[in-house]
């Protein structure tokens, strides 16, 4: 876990992004390597600069690779210690192909949209990419980091079980690394609770009911809980309502930096895209993500 990082630029060089990916790096003792990607040149373009004696490809490089040295070095990396991959084509499709070839355990990106849903690459790569993806925002490193894990106890499968440790594991490393103060949030709603108001069922029959169902929450959690290491003033949330709603308005409220949540529940299908509540979820939050996917997902990709 967070052993082996991919800091996905896509075709630009963000200072502020790899200052703070080099930094994660160095605090939790892990590698990191750069990826670039760029569209492939139009080979009218090609074919001019070829005529000339010039190749097109080199020559976009040569400016490039500067820029990213520049950056490199502001950000404290040493000679080596960061690996730098370029490559041409799509920037999603190549990140992936490069997370399965090296087997990275983690994919950082950034979104161009600092509030609201993220845009359509830090999507595709959080619908399609095998390992772990973090859709940075803002900054983690200044201040106190707040870091919130999303679980999800009304389904107490032993795919939804094993979803809910991973997503548990990550958050908890995670605030080792930043130091910073965890949260464990999840969302309980009663099946069809508008159904409860009809005549068949008294307000006794109701309270019993909703009752059972925020035990049951509660003692998912519990099993949770008791299934791995948690740090010291690690605190707990369980919210009535559709998580949709609940887990981004808690996360406005509580200024939360990053929520680590998990995707779909449903391992090994192939092509498989975020499930309908996470991807609402990520949609409606401003700060970072951390998007953990199943055991056994297959990505689409070839």
């Amino acid at each position: 876990m967070f052993k082996n990082v991919l800091l996905d630029l896509g075709a630009s060089v963000d200072a502020g992004l790899i200052s703070d990916a080099v930094d994660f790096c160095r605090k939790g003792g892990v590698s990191l390597t750069v990826l670039n990607v760029f569209e492939e040149p139009p080979g009218v373009a090609v074919d001019y600069f070829g005529s000339h004696g010039k190749d097109l490809q080199d020559i976009v490089l040569e400016s490039h690779r500067a820029e990213l040295d520049e950056a490199l070095a502001e950000a404290g990396a040493d000679n080596g210690s960061v690996s730098v991959e370029i490559r041409w084509g799509k920037d999603f499709i190549e990140a992936i192909r490069l997370v399965r070839e090296k087997g990275f355990d983690l994919l950082v990106t950034a979104s161009q949209e600092q509030t609201g849903p993220p845009d359509s690459m830090a999507m595709a790569l959080m619908r399609k990419c095998p390992c772990p993806v973090w859709i940075h925002r803002g900054s983690l490193w200044k201040g106190a980091v707040r870091i919130m894990a999303a679980v999800n106890t009304s389904d107490s499968s032993e795919e939804s079980r094993a979803l809910n440790k991973k997503i548990l594991d990550h958050a908890v490393r995670l605030n080792e690394i930043l130091r910073g103060h965890l949260h464990v949030v999840t969302c309980w709603s009663g099946y069809m609770e508008s159904v409860l108001a009809s005549p068949r069922f008294s307000e006794g029959d109701k309270a019993e009911y909703l009752d059972h169902e925020r035990a049951h929450t509660e003692r998912e959690l519990e099993t949770l809980f008791a299934s791995g290491r948690l740090p010291e003033g690690i605190k707990s949330k369980i919210i009535h309502g559709n998580p949709a709603k609940g887990i981004p308005a808690y996360a406005a409220e509580q200024h939360m930096d990053v929520v680590v949540m998990g995707t779909v529940a449903r391992t090994g299908v192939p092509g498989l895209v975020v499930g309908n509540t996470a991807e609402r979820i990520a949609s409606a939050l401003d700060g970072s993500i951390l998007a953990i996917k199943p055991d056994g997902f297959v990505s689409p990709v070839d």
